[in-house]
Protein backbone atom coordinates (compact mmCIF):
# COMPACT_ATOMS: atom_id res chain seq x y z
CA UNK A 1 0.00 0.00 0.00
CA UNK A 2 2.74 2.46 0.99
CA UNK A 3 4.80 1.66 -2.12
CA UNK A 4 1.75 2.08 -4.34
CA UNK A 5 1.02 5.52 -2.86
CA UNK A 6 4.66 6.60 -3.27
CA UNK A 7 4.80 5.44 -6.89
CA UNK A 8 1.50 7.18 -7.66
CA UNK A 9 2.65 10.44 -6.05
CA UNK A 10 5.92 10.40 -8.01
CA UNK A 11 4.08 9.61 -11.26
CA UNK A 12 1.71 12.55 -10.74
CA UNK A 13 4.44 15.01 -9.80
CA UNK A 14 7.10 13.90 -12.33
CA UNK A 15 5.74 15.98 -15.26
CA UNK A 16 5.64 19.07 -13.02
CA UNK A 17 9.20 18.42 -11.77
CA UNK A 18 10.49 18.08 -15.35
CA UNK A 19 8.84 21.35 -16.43
CA UNK A 20 9.54 23.29 -13.23
CA UNK A 21 12.27 25.90 -13.12
CA UNK A 22 11.85 26.46 -9.38
CA UNK A 23 11.37 24.01 -6.51
CA UNK A 24 11.01 24.78 -2.79
CA UNK A 25 11.92 22.17 -0.17
CA UNK A 26 10.50 22.88 3.31
CA UNK A 27 11.08 20.71 6.40
CA UNK A 28 8.66 21.87 9.10
CA UNK A 29 7.51 21.37 12.68
CA UNK A 30 4.62 22.62 14.75
CA UNK A 31 1.70 21.83 17.01
CA UNK A 32 -1.68 20.18 16.48
CA UNK A 33 -4.66 20.66 18.81
CA UNK A 34 -6.72 17.75 20.22
CA UNK A 35 -9.74 16.41 18.37
CA UNK A 36 -12.46 13.81 18.84
CA UNK A 37 -13.90 11.07 16.66
CA UNK A 38 -17.42 10.22 17.78
CA UNK A 39 -18.61 6.62 17.54
CA UNK A 40 -21.72 4.51 18.03
CA UNK A 41 -20.58 3.21 21.42
CA UNK A 42 -18.08 5.80 22.57
CA UNK A 43 -15.45 8.34 21.58
CA UNK A 44 -11.83 8.41 20.48
CA UNK A 45 -10.05 11.55 21.64
CA UNK A 46 -6.81 12.31 19.80
CA UNK A 47 -4.51 14.20 22.17
CA UNK A 48 -2.64 17.36 21.21
CA UNK A 49 1.01 16.94 20.32
CA UNK A 50 3.89 18.10 18.17
CA UNK A 51 3.75 17.53 14.43
CA UNK A 52 6.53 17.47 11.87
CA UNK A 53 7.25 16.57 8.28
CA UNK A 54 8.26 18.09 5.00
CA UNK A 55 6.99 19.28 1.66
CA UNK A 56 8.22 19.82 -1.88
CA UNK A 57 6.57 22.73 -3.71
CA UNK A 58 6.95 22.74 -7.48
CA UNK A 59 6.25 26.04 -9.24
CA UNK A 60 3.98 25.53 -12.26
CA UNK A 61 3.45 29.29 -12.73
CA UNK A 62 4.45 32.52 -11.01
CA UNK A 63 1.61 32.20 -8.49
CA UNK A 64 0.74 28.47 -8.43
CA UNK A 65 2.61 25.53 -6.83
CA UNK A 66 2.02 21.79 -6.81
CA UNK A 67 2.83 20.39 -3.34
CA UNK A 68 3.94 16.95 -2.21
CA UNK A 69 3.36 16.80 1.58
CA UNK A 70 4.18 14.41 4.42
CA UNK A 71 2.89 15.30 7.91
CA UNK A 72 3.22 13.16 11.04
CA UNK A 73 2.25 13.44 14.69
CA UNK A 74 3.10 10.90 17.41
CA UNK A 75 0.30 11.06 19.91
CA UNK A 76 -2.17 9.00 21.96
CA UNK A 77 -5.77 8.01 21.36
CA UNK A 78 -7.94 8.04 24.47
CA UNK A 79 -10.67 5.48 23.78
CA UNK A 80 -13.86 5.52 25.83
CA UNK A 81 -16.39 2.84 24.89
CA UNK A 82 -19.41 1.04 26.32
CA UNK A 83 -19.06 -2.70 26.88
CA UNK A 84 -22.42 -4.42 27.64
CA UNK A 85 -20.64 -6.80 30.04
CA UNK A 86 -18.28 -4.48 31.89
CA UNK A 87 -20.01 -1.13 31.31
CA UNK A 88 -17.86 1.87 30.40
CA UNK A 89 -14.22 1.17 29.61
CA UNK A 90 -11.25 3.46 29.05
CA UNK A 91 -8.11 2.76 27.03
CA UNK A 92 -5.12 4.83 25.95
CA UNK A 93 -3.38 3.75 22.75
CA UNK A 94 -0.15 5.39 21.49
CA UNK A 95 -0.22 5.90 17.75
CA UNK A 96 1.19 7.93 14.91
CA UNK A 97 -1.00 9.80 12.43
CA UNK A 98 0.55 10.14 8.99
CA UNK A 99 -0.80 12.33 6.18
CA UNK A 100 0.54 11.85 2.63
CA UNK A 101 -0.98 14.50 0.39
CA UNK A 102 -0.72 16.14 -3.02
CA UNK A 103 -2.07 19.67 -3.28
CA UNK A 104 -2.05 23.11 -4.84
CA UNK A 105 -0.95 26.42 -3.34
CA UNK A 106 -2.07 29.83 -4.62
CA UNK A 107 0.52 32.52 -3.86
CA UNK A 108 -0.30 36.22 -3.54
CA UNK A 109 2.97 38.01 -4.12
CA UNK A 110 2.80 41.27 -2.16
CA UNK A 111 6.46 41.99 -2.85
CA UNK A 112 9.67 39.96 -3.47
CA UNK A 113 10.00 39.33 0.29
CA UNK A 114 6.47 38.43 1.48
CA UNK A 115 4.04 36.06 -0.20
CA UNK A 116 0.74 35.15 1.54
CA UNK A 117 -0.85 31.92 0.30
CA UNK A 118 -3.81 29.55 0.58
CA UNK A 119 -3.78 25.87 -0.29
CA UNK A 120 -5.88 22.76 -0.77
CA UNK A 121 -4.54 19.19 -0.68
CA UNK A 122 -5.84 15.63 -0.88
CA UNK A 123 -4.41 12.21 -0.16
CA UNK A 124 -4.43 9.44 2.41
CA UNK A 125 -4.01 9.24 6.17
CA UNK A 126 -2.53 6.30 8.08
CA UNK A 127 -3.45 5.69 11.73
CA UNK A 128 -0.63 3.45 12.99
CA UNK A 129 -1.07 2.15 16.58
CA UNK A 130 2.19 1.44 18.40
CA UNK A 131 0.66 -1.54 20.19
CA UNK A 132 -0.85 -4.77 18.93
CA UNK A 133 -3.76 -3.25 16.99
CA UNK A 134 -4.45 -3.08 13.29
CA UNK A 135 -3.61 0.13 11.43
CA UNK A 136 -6.23 2.01 9.44
CA UNK A 137 -6.14 3.97 6.18
CA UNK A 138 -8.45 6.86 5.30
CA UNK A 139 -9.00 9.18 2.40
CA UNK A 140 -8.07 12.63 3.70
CA UNK A 141 -8.03 16.30 2.77
CA UNK A 142 -6.43 19.45 4.07
CA UNK A 143 -6.56 23.24 3.96
CA UNK A 144 -3.83 25.71 4.81
CA UNK A 145 -3.14 29.42 4.78
CA UNK A 146 -0.19 31.52 5.80
CA UNK A 147 2.77 33.45 4.45
CA UNK A 148 6.21 32.87 3.00
CA UNK A 149 8.90 35.31 4.10
CA UNK A 150 12.12 35.25 2.08
CA UNK A 151 15.41 36.27 3.69
CA UNK A 152 17.30 35.87 0.42
CA UNK A 153 16.77 34.41 -3.05
CA UNK A 154 17.47 30.91 -1.73
CA UNK A 155 16.22 30.81 1.87
CA UNK A 156 12.93 31.76 3.48
CA UNK A 157 10.43 30.95 6.22
CA UNK A 158 7.00 29.36 5.76
CA UNK A 159 4.41 30.01 8.51
CA UNK A 160 0.94 28.51 8.23
CA UNK A 161 -2.25 27.41 9.95
CA UNK A 162 -3.70 24.15 8.70
CA UNK A 163 -6.63 21.80 9.06
CA UNK A 164 -6.34 18.11 8.25
CA UNK A 165 -9.35 15.80 7.94
CA UNK A 166 -9.30 11.99 7.69
CA UNK A 167 -12.65 10.99 6.18
CA UNK A 168 -13.84 7.42 6.54
CA UNK A 169 -16.70 5.95 4.57
CA UNK A 170 -16.64 2.69 6.50
CA UNK A 171 -16.39 1.85 10.19
CA UNK A 172 -13.09 2.24 12.03
CA UNK A 173 -12.70 0.30 15.27
CA UNK A 174 -10.07 -0.32 17.91
CA UNK A 175 -10.71 -3.72 19.51
CA UNK A 176 -9.59 -4.48 23.04
CA UNK A 177 -10.21 -7.25 25.53
CA UNK A 178 -8.78 -10.36 27.15
CA UNK A 179 -9.93 -13.96 27.42
CA UNK A 180 -11.78 -13.84 24.14
CA UNK A 181 -13.92 -10.80 24.96
CA UNK A 182 -13.58 -7.56 23.06
CA UNK A 183 -14.96 -4.09 22.95
CA UNK A 184 -14.63 -1.33 20.42
CA UNK A 185 -15.71 1.93 18.97
CA UNK A 186 -17.48 2.01 15.61
CA UNK A 187 -16.46 5.38 14.26
CA UNK A 188 -18.49 7.17 11.60
CA UNK A 189 -17.53 10.81 12.06
CA UNK A 190 -14.82 12.97 10.59
CA UNK A 191 -11.88 14.14 12.70
CA UNK A 192 -10.71 17.71 12.07
CA UNK A 193 -7.13 18.36 13.23
CA UNK A 194 -6.22 22.03 13.45
CA UNK A 195 -2.68 23.19 14.04
CA UNK A 196 0.23 25.47 13.15
CA UNK A 197 3.56 24.75 11.47
CA UNK A 198 6.67 26.66 10.56
CA UNK A 199 9.70 25.69 8.52
CA UNK A 200 12.68 26.91 6.55
CA UNK A 201 12.27 27.17 2.78
CA UNK A 202 15.20 26.14 0.55
CA UNK A 203 14.72 27.27 -3.05
CA UNK A 204 16.29 25.21 -5.83
CA UNK A 205 16.52 25.81 -9.55
CA UNK A 206 16.31 29.04 -11.48
CA UNK A 207 15.26 32.08 -9.41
Amino acid sequence: MKKTILVLAVAICLPFIIMAQKVEVTPFGGYVFPGTMQGDYGDIRIKDNAQYGGMISIAVSRVMDVDLIYNRSDTKAEVTYFNPVNNIKYLEVPLSINYMHIGFTKNFRVNPTVSPFVGLNLGVCLFYPKQDYADAWFFSMGLNAGAKIYFSKRVGLRLQAQGMMPVQGTAFSIFVGTGGSSGGVSVYSTLFQFGFTGGLIFRLGKI
